[in-house]
Formats: C-alpha cells, structure tokens, sequence
C-alpha cells in the first residue's frame, strides 16, 4: 500500500484500477475495479482518496470472460468507480450507459452516487481548467 499512500499523500488527482483479484483484501472473487471492497472501502474510506478512480477497459477479457458490458458497467459505479473507459466498440459505450440509466430508474443505483462522480470529475477538470 506504500506506493499508494504516497501518491494520495502527494495530491494523485486520478487513479485507474485494474482488473486482477486481491483475495486477501477482497474475498468474494471479483476484480479490483468491480469491487466496493478495494475502491470504497480501501481506497476511499481506509486510504481517504477523493480523486477521480477510472477503470481499465472494460473490454478486456478478464472482464468480458466473466461479466457482460452492462453488468460490469453497473458494478463498476456500484463499487467505487468515476469513469469507465469501454474504448474500442460504440455499441458497448451505449450498453454500459443504457445499464446505468436503467439502474437509476429502478432504483438499484441513486443519483446521488451519480452526482458524487460528476463532482470529483468536475473538480478535475476545474483545477486543470478544461
């Protein structure tokens, strides 16, 4: 954990999570960027980051092996993540977004955790005038 305790020290505006299991940290099988574990409760909570987290693609198969776009879009956002990079196909971009607006809609995901993301990713944006 040094190398991230230091970065966050240090004032890392972003991070990106990759998709390999931490079992001793999380021991329900699923990858770091799917899991509330590592970025809500590591991360967040335990290491105090307020930066933007961003996903590795999507469309890697570690993910599409095991996870649908919209499945693992939902459980991205569910866990911790801001931004959810799906980099090479429009159709998946579309899927994943689909799978979020639904789960606002029934109610499985709030749009407070929504505005949480938006707010870090603005700030981002702000402190680096874009």
């Amino acid at each position: 954990m040094k190398p991230f305790r230091e970065a966050i020290k240090a004032g890392a505006d972003a991070v990106m999570t990759a998709h390999i299991r931490y079992s001793k940290i999380d021991d329900s099988g699923r990858p770091a960027t799917l899991s509330p574990a590592i970025l809500t409760g590591l991360l967040r909570e335990e290491l105090g980051f307020n930066g933007v987290i961003i996903t590795d693609d999507l469309e890697m198969g570690a993910i599409t092996r095991h996870y649908g776009i919209k499945e693992a879009a939902l459980e991205a956002v569910k866990a911790g993540a801001d931004i959810l990079l799906i980099s090479h196909i429009y159709k998946l971009q579309q899927d994943a977004l689909d799978a979020l607006h639904e789960a606002v809609e029934a109610g499985d995901l709030s749009e407070q955790r929504i505005d949480e993301s938006v707010e870090r990713i603005i700030r981002l944006k702000h402190k680096y005038n874009l």
